[in-house]
């Protein structure tokens, strides 16, 4: 995926630019989820925490 970004810059071809980044950005927060799920499952107190609010 560089070689792609660098020729899409070079090129000034901004679709193509602006679709990369919109894929990093929805990789980046799907990433960020799933931390935050696999932490609140493997941390007891985050776990605790969660029961005692509902």
């Amino acid at each position: 995926m560089g070689p792609l970004i660098l020729s899409a810059v070079s090129d000034r071809d901004m679709y193509v630019v602006s679709a990369i980044f919109m894929l990093v950005a929805m990789l980046l927060v799907i990433g960020n989820l799933i931390a935050d799920l696999l932490l609140a499952l493997i941390d007891p107190r985050i776990r605790n925490a969660t029961v005692k609010k509902g």
